[in-house]
């Protein structure tokens, strides 16, 4: 029996890209895979045209978190994590891609690892709009071997990109996917995966594109977080540089 694949989808005012992305996940070549966005309280058309996909295709799941935290989906992650019934997950952004295989991608690097790996990113290929349609911009990777070089690299920026993350479900029944947007904001994923090293879950860099499609884009979360008063970054990198001092 095929592993079950949860995808999350957190949405926030994502009329522009929303059906595009969540078509992707739905039209995935992987059959055992369930498709969950979750709307983070959007002003825009995003509902609407959430339900208007569901209509159609009838396999989605929608459900709704409360916008607390600004620039940030953990609200709405949190939310499918409730909901999800995969072995394994992915939460891919609503301005996001994935290639028709790339679950069943995954999935290979899964049950080759037999057991080993809990989770991983793999190389994201970034996009952008043109007069023209939609041009390739290159990969975008972040490579490291060992837990060291992860932590030493971890202290001068994050080296995880989020939506490329593929985790096994256990970690979240374990709660080792607990993040802190009250103290981080937006920033709160580089801090979960510090915390994910520094418990023993090794965040594995596979070495190649698995069908991840990031799009660039002047709305982007990630540009409005680094606009903000506090310095989230250096609050992490401080943290972390403190409490490994010892082991690097």
């Amino acid at each position: 029996m095929n592993p079950k694949v949860s995808i999350i989808i957190p949405c926030y005012n994502s009329e522009k890209f929303v059906e595009e992305c969540v078509l992707s996940a739905l039209w995935q070549s992987y059959p055992e895979t369930e498709v969950i966005a979750i709307d983070n309280e959007s002003t825009d058309n995003t509902m609407q045209i959430l339900h208007d996909i569901k209509n159609r295709e009838g396999n989605l799941i929608i459900d709704t978190a409360k916008n607390i935290y600004p620039n940030c989906w953990d609200e709405a992650r949190a939310r499918g994590y409730e909901l999800m019934t995969g072995d394994f997950f992915t939460v891919i952004g609503s301005d996001d891609l994935i290639e028709t295989d790339y679950v069943a991608n995954c999935i290979e690097v899964m049950k080759r690892s037999k057991g080993v790996i809990k989770a991983f990113q793999s190389h994201a290929m970034g996009f952008k709009a043109h007069p023209m349609g939609k041009v390739r911009t290159g990969l975008i990777s972040y490579p490291y071997e060992t837990r060291e070089q992860f932590m030493e690299l971890s202290l001068k920026r994050c080296v995880v990109n989020s939506p490329s993350v593929f985790y096994d479900a256990s970690l979240y029944e374990m709660g080792l996917l607990e993040t802190f947007p009250e103290k981080y904001g937006g920033a709160a994923d580089y801090d979960l995966y510090c915390r994910l090293v520094d418990s023993g879950v090794f965040i594995y860099s596979v070495p190649t594109w698995l069908g991840f499609c990031y799009r660039w884009h002047e709305d982007q979360a990630t540009w409005k977080v680094q606009k903000e008063e506090a310095n989230y970054d250096k609050m992490i990198q401080d943290f972390w540089k403190e409490k490994w001092k010892d082991e690097i």
